[in-house]
């Protein structure tokens, strides 16, 4: 696949200069170069986004989606470069443009079609794992059934054996118990055996021992199998401390390079946007001064990270003698404490933009889960008891915007659906935060401003 795929880079490329461009002897060697290292480029991108595991055949949508976020970093990347070594002259900007687009459609179309022929191979039997268990217990159902639910057709499950004679029914999850570790030995010299899986407890030391001398003979992989626990954890990795391999059941979202990365991206965009947002932030301030009677800011306690009290700034957007610093009661439509000019704010989302001040502070991100008021409620309720994981979405600094809010579960939270809906959402994004995807964000976030739905 990373063949097909620097061909379709390399080939694209080239096929587009012959006809817009037209062969010369002195553009095809410099147009040729740059396909060359484009296509180079395009594959090794691919491979560190995992495009090349078998694994991503599954799942189609985050798959094209890396195919194309892939191809436009590889684009930006050659662009800056031939900017940099000023040559960007001598490419045709039409070309380059029209060389992206269709590349990055015909790696779709190449991969859809390497998909097909890797499942047809897998189904046949011709492209397999072969994995056989040792022991019938409840761990093998536990990982039979996970085995099973990931519907991988290269993912197959030969039968079982077990290490002490009678024990147990004749076969699990209708896969047969084949024999005993003597008759395990002799089946792996007759048929191909990739994984021999260990499904013992953890605290069946000796036996485990037992069995792995006795199957290290073979060429094959031996794995132990998590305990019960383990499989409230199937997706979490192994890793190890002190040289003791431990199961990493929660790490902090946001640590070591991406956490300094996520703070120079907060500091970048925030103090960008405050400088090109001062002469928006003086006219609504003097608006709201013409308006009513008050201060132009409105400071509220809020829920920061770790569950800190943090002081979020807003521009006010209620009668001073009707603000609720505690949101004791949420502003629901067409209220009567929203002011004019207040009403006009929120519809815009522009009541927010003083946050920027808080994400210069270190308070806040550009990008994050929203921070909630100490009193806020849906259905009658307060939020954390509404939803059992509403503390977790706390594992990050909170956001001017958010994944929830560019899905539509922005405003008014007056059924217990609308908050659960917002952490789920919050949840989703702490656990697969990247730059590209706060950048993405950023940038759907003005469109859902635009359009001012679910806003009062």
């Amino acid at each position: 696949m990373a063949i097909a795929d620097g061909l379709v880079v390399f080939l694209a490329g080239i096929i587009i200069y012959l006809v817009y461009v037209g062969w010369s002897s002195e553009s095809a060697p410099v147009y040729a170069s740059g396909c060359a290292v484009t296509a180079l480029l395009t594959a090794a991108v691919f491979y560190v986004s995992g495009l090349y595991e078998l694994n991503t055949v599954e799942n189609r949508a985050i798959r094209y989606r890396k195919i194309v976020v892939g191809c436009g970093w590889v684009f930006v990347v050659i662009i800056v470069l031939a900017f940099a070594l000023k040559i960007s002259a001598g490419f045709s900007r039409v070309w380059l443009f029209s060389w992206f687009i269709t590349s990055t459609l015909l790696i779709v179309a190449v991969r859809g079609f390497g998909d097909s022929q890797l499942r047809r191979l897998a189904v046949s039997g011709r492209l397999s794992r072969n994995i056989v268990i040792v022991g019938a217990t409840r761990l093998t159902t536990r990982f039979i059934k996970f085995v099973e639910n990931r519907k991988e057709p290269w993912i197959r499950i030969l039968g079982i054996f077990e290490d002490r004679e009678n024990r147990g029914p004749s076969d699990i999850c209708r896969y047969p118990i084949l024999g005993n570790l003597d008759n395990l030995l002799d089946w792996a010299r007759k048929y191909r055996i990739d994984d021999i899986v260990i499904a013992l407890p953890w605290d069946a030391e000796d036996r485990a021992l037992a069995i792995i001398e006795k199957l290290k003979i073979l060429p094959v992989c031996v794995h132990l199998c998590p305990d019960i626990v383990g499989f409230n954890f199937v997706q979490r990795g192994y890793s190890y401390m002190c040289g003791v391999p431990v199961l990493s059941v929660f790490q902090k979202p946001v640590a070591g390079w991406s956490y300094v990365a996520k703070i120079i991206e907060d500091r970048v965009l925030a103090a960008l946007l405050l400088v090109l947002s001062l002469p928006v932030m003086g006219l609504i301030a003097a608006c709201i001064k013409l308006d009513s009677p008050g201060p132009v800011f409105f400071r509220q306690q809020r829920y920061g990270f770790n569950n800190q009290l943090i002081d979020v700034i807003k521009f006010r957007t209620l009668c001073v003698e009707q603000q609720d610093d505690d949101a004791n009661q949420l502003v629901t439509r067409s209220d009567p404490r929203v002011t004019r000019v207040g009403s006009f704010l929120r519809r815009a989302s522009l009541d927010e933009l003083p946050q920027l001040l808080n994400v210069l502070k270190g308070d806040m991100s550009v990008v994050g889960p929203r921070p909630h008021a100490l009193h806020a409620s849906a259905g009658g309720r307060l939020y954390e008891e509404v939803v059992e994981k509403y503390a977790v979405r706390h594992q990050v600094k909170p956001g001017i915007t958010g994944w929830a809010q560019i899905n539509g579960w922005r405003g008014e939270t007056d059924t217990e659906e609308k908050i659960r809906e917002r952490v789920e959402h919050d949840l989703y994004y702490i656990e697969n935060w990247s730059l590209m995807l706060d950048l993405v964000i950023v940038l759907r976030t003005a469109w859902v401003v635009f359009k001012g739905s679910r806003t009062y």
